[in-house]
């Protein structure tokens, strides 16, 4: 290497080298891995997995060192904000010998094939010229990883469309083999060699060789596909997880940023809680309930300290009667344990079912932390859901335009609430996206907060799941609710912190009336209305929520009842989601008596109290989040919820939680007090474990998946939510303020330059620009045909078919047309 040359670098980005990219995906990829707790008896050995993280460092951007170099060039030639770098002499020296010597040969083969400048596909293989291993499957893992660094993980050996994803056919070696004769080898080991890795071009005929014996591969993937070992799947989600943190970290975390924004996690004080508590309600006059959540919390919290060391925890406990302290203070119980036993400090991440109170529960966290007396503790707060914006603080620090996106979507945040489509769909995926997070989930504190909201088809594949993560990273897991699933076979595995039994039989705060349930098997909405009226009327000082199945029955009960009583309000996920919390707080500060139709989004987490609840009939864990609505802080007597049936239950639930339900509910009497409801939770539980969770094909499936490493269809089988085909997304310009919104958004979409550019404005403008989206349906709506982007729409003349009351104008045997 002559003298000029020794001073050339290859280019990674149009503002930095390959050395730099590279050496700091190392440091970011190092360090991540230095924080992590790592069982090696039950998992991998450490030295290994660093061993391989190494590598995958040092060869995903192998490939940048042949073509890719002629499009970045041109990149870095053209990009306006990269002055200081394209002007270094040294990058002036290389980019003139390559536009000398090499352009004109690199432009002419690409125009003949573009695919020349992809890069990840050379270093997947050539890594293994440093990495052999008694486990070839290790081998491939490394392959793979480099190969999808920029895409979803797909299937291992196939993907869904039956392309070979490890075998070398000939249009592959041919391809890999032009991009090798072109490959600056001797700038690329400049990188390599103080890594201690080096790489000669004689590797390849082995490699070739190897992965291009179809028959040998064939019985490699016939014996993997026997085992029934998980670990490689935790393996490769792993080692993907952190390559991607430290490949997108480089470019979205500012140059000195890394040191002051990717941290340890804070450890709390052991006595957060209490603390807080004591200052929270210092002055407050205690109800009676007061001391039954009092003696609750202590309870739990012996228990937690008693039984820290064990991975799996419980607290089923009452509707109101205080679960969220009581499990927030598990948590940081939990934590300070884990670092006892194992030295590293967790994150702790709180999971709820619904979007709609993930805000409730991140204020109160975020109040608690602020109380902690621990400087800008409550900057490490995150919540994680479609519609949250990213902190643009961490620490002291003041983030750049892309770090709180990195922060957040990472999961880098030492506490976070999230959902549970979030999480579980961040571990069953192929996603590249949803992937990044997952390293920051194995050395956690899980509290899933309505933790009956895991459909029970998926019970064995998540105690598998579970089971693995708290046996190769100790993760630990409380599973919250009021109505506790048999979500492990084995119940005693999990421990239970709370005295369930003895605090619902201390509760007689409502009761379960089934009377109208058992005299009307069927209610046509016109008979119901009747009854309600008749209940109202002669019962003028009590409120009463009626929570029905569907939308459009809620609002036919609505329309008649708002005609004939006053302070009727109305809640359905119809309404604008703005619209929704001035409906709920409205409930909260009444004074009069008030009269609410809704549908099932009263269920979890809103906290509002009436006197009678009427439930359309539903599954039992859906009737008891109806009845903490009723009587929640025992000051009204004795609340009743009261069961109906207009028979449209089977069209949003499973028939077999409807019908388990029915024959739970048939031996009980009429009325159920609640101090009986514990066991008949506890009945129905065994029921639905017995007759749905066990034996369905859904996790059988999933679980011979994750065997044989098929992310795609483990990520096309597992659907917390299906997909919403039903319904437009249609924005409704209630006010100038929505106008102004919507303007914004679609100045976003005409002037954003760049794909990723649309995507980070388009995700900072969605969380205030979905406030005003609703769903129309589209068996009664035509989408206007002057809007080419159906996935968000705007009707501007929206009074004809919304109301801003009750939402969508259901009219039957009619179908909009704009």
């Amino acid at each position: 290497m002559d003298e000029i040359s020794a001073s050339f670098e290859l280019i990674s980005h149009p503002d930095r080298t390959l050395k730099t990219h590279l050496d700091s995906c190392n440091n970011l990829s190092k360090n991540a891995l230095a924080l992590k707790y790592i069982n090696a008896n039950a998992f991998f050995p450490r030295d290994l997995i660093e061993r391989m993280r190494h590598l995958l460092v040092y060869y995903h951007d192998f490939g940048k060192a042949s073509f890719f170099q002629y499009k970045i060039i041109q990149a870095t030639l053209s990009a306006k904000n990269n002055t200081d770098f394209k002007s270094l002499p040294h990058i002036q020296s290389y980019i003139q010998h390559f536009n000398a010597n090499k352009s004109a040969t690199y432009e002419k083969l690409l125009d003949e094939n573009d695919r020349l400048g992809n890069h990840a596909k050379l270093g997947a293989y050539l890594v293994l010229s440093n990495f052999e291993y008694q486990d070839p499957i290790l081998e491939l893992i490394l392959l793979k990883i480099i190969r999808r660094h920029h895409g979803n993980l797909t299937n291992f050996f196939k993907d869904v469309n039956n392309n070979p994803q490890i075998l070398l056919q000939e249009s592959d070696i041919t391809f890999l083999e032009k991009q090798l004769e072109y490959h600056d080898l001797e700038l690329y080991q400049k990188i390599i060699i103080p890594q201690g890795l080096s790489i000669e071009k004689q590797a390849w005929p082995i490699i070739r060789e190897k992965l291009s014996n179809s028959r040998k591969l064939s019985r490699l993937q016939a014996t993997f596909e026997n085992q029934e070992d998980v670990k490689y799947f935790f393996l490769q989600h792993f080692l993907f997880s952190l390559l991607l943190a430290a490949d997108k970290g480089d470019m979205m975390i500012a140059d000195g940023h890394q040191s002051k924004i990717i941290l340890e996690n804070t450890l709390l004080p052991i006595d957060l809680i209490n603390n807080y508590k004591t200052w929270r309600h210092k002055g407050d006059t205690p109800k009676d309930i007061d001391h039954i959540r009092e003696e609750a919390y202590r309870t739990v919290e012996a228990n937690a300290i008693s039984f820290s060391d064990q991975g799996f925890f419980s607290i089923t406990l009452p509707t109101g009667l205080g679960k969220t302290y009581a499990a927030f203070n598990t948590a940081v119980i939990l934590q300070n344990r884990y670092y006892d036993q194992f030295a590293v400090k967790p994150r702790i991440i709180y999971v709820l079912p619904f979007t709609s109170i993930i805000d409730q529960n991140e204020s109160i966290f975020k109040e608690v932390l602020k109380n902690s007396q621990i400087p800008n503790l409550a900057t490490r707060l995150s919540k994680n859901h479609y519609l949250s914006n990213a902190n643009d603080r961490f620490d002291s620090q003041e983030l750049n335009k892309d770090e709180p996106e990195y922060l957040t979507d990472g999961w880098e945040h030492d506490f976070i609430v999230t959902t549970f489509v979030q999480f579980l769909e961040s571990i069953f995926t192929d996603k590249n996206r949803l992937l990044r997070k997952f390293h920051n989930m194995t050395n956690a504190i899980f509290v899933l907060d309505e933790v009956q909201s895991i459909p029970p088809e998926y019970f064995e594949i998540i105690e598998l799941v579970f089971t693995k993560m708290n046996e190769y990273f100790g993760t630990k897991f409380v599973f919250v609710t009021a109505t506790q699933p048999y979500l492990f076979e084995n119940k005693t595995s999990i421990q239970e912190l709370g005295n369930p039994h003895q605090f619902f039989q201390s509760l007689n705060r409502i009761t379960l009336d089934l009377s109208l349930l058992r005299s009307h098997d069927k209610l046509e909405v016109t008979e119901f209305i009747q009854i309600l009226l008749e209940d109202i009327t002669e019962h003028p000082d009590k409120s009463f929520l009626i929570i029905c199945n569907t939308i459009k029955s809620s609002q036919e009960i609505h329309e008649v009842l708002a005609r004939s009583f006053d302070n009727v309000l109305y809640l359905s996920s119809s309404i604008l989601p703005s619209k929704r919390l001035e409906v709920i707080n409205k409930i909260k500060q009444a004074l009069a008596r008030q009269i609410v139709i809704s549908t099932q989004v009263v269920e979890a987490g809103v906290d509002i109290d009436l006197d009678i609840v009427y439930r359309d009939f539903a599954p039992l864990d859906s009737i008891n989040q109806s009845a903490g609505r009723c009587n929640r802080n025992g000051l009204k007597g004795n609340g009743l919820v009261k069961l109906f049936n207009l028979n449209k239950g089977k069209y949003i639930y499973d028939q077999i939680l409807l019908s388990t339900t029915f024959d739970t509910l048939k031996p009980y009497p009429n009325l159920i007090k609640e101090s009986e409801l514990f066991n008949l939770n506890m009945e129905y539980a065994q029921s639905i474990r017995r007759v749905k969770a066990t034996a369905n094909d859904h996790s059988d499936y999933l679980k011979k998946a994750l065997q044989e490493l098929r992310t795609e269809d483990i990520s096309a089988k597992f659907k917390l939510i299906e997909q919403d085909y039903r319904n437009y997304n249609v924005f409704i310009p209630i006010d100038d303020t929505a106008r102004h919104i919507w303007a914004q958004y679609q100045e976003i979409i005409r002037t954003a330059d760049e794909s990723f550019e649309l995507k980070r404005k388009i995700k900072k403008i969605k969380p205030v620009l979905l406030q005003y989206v609703t769903r129309f349906p589209k068996d009664k709506f035509v989408p206007p045909t002057n809007q080419k982007d159906k996935s968000i729409m705007i009707i501007e003349n929206w009074e004809e078919y919304y109301s801003l009351e009750t939402g969508f104008k259901i009219i039957e045997d009619q179908t909009i047309i704009l």
